[in-house]
């Protein structure tokens, strides 16, 4: 059975209020995207992702073999879908 990361998902201090620790030339859309990408590895590691997530929330069969957990199954899918609109929306 998986276990879920308490708040590891949208409890980061990126985004428009973060400040100037962000603000650097480092801190671009593709490198924001990067680090909610790597967050949500992190946090469903047995999952494949792939290089889209938009792709991955389009072709995700929940697990229906013998011991799945569709409430486990229904956690990992809307914490892509959390991941996906922070990518969208930039923060």
């Amino acid at each position: 059975m998986r276990t879920r990361k308490a708040g590891l998902l949208g409890h980061r201090p990126w985004g428009r209020s973060a400040g100037a620790d962000h603000a650097g030339p480092d801190c671009t859309t593709d490198g924001f995207a990067a680090q909610v990408y790597a967050e949500l590895a992190e946090e469903l590691p047995d999952e494949d992702l792939g290089e889209d997530l938009a792709d991955f929330l389009e072709r995700y069969e929940p697990g229906g073999g013998p011991g799945g957990d569709a409430e486990a199954d229904e956690e990992s899918l809307e914490t892509v879908r959390e991941a996906h609109a922070r990518i969208s929306r930039g923060y």
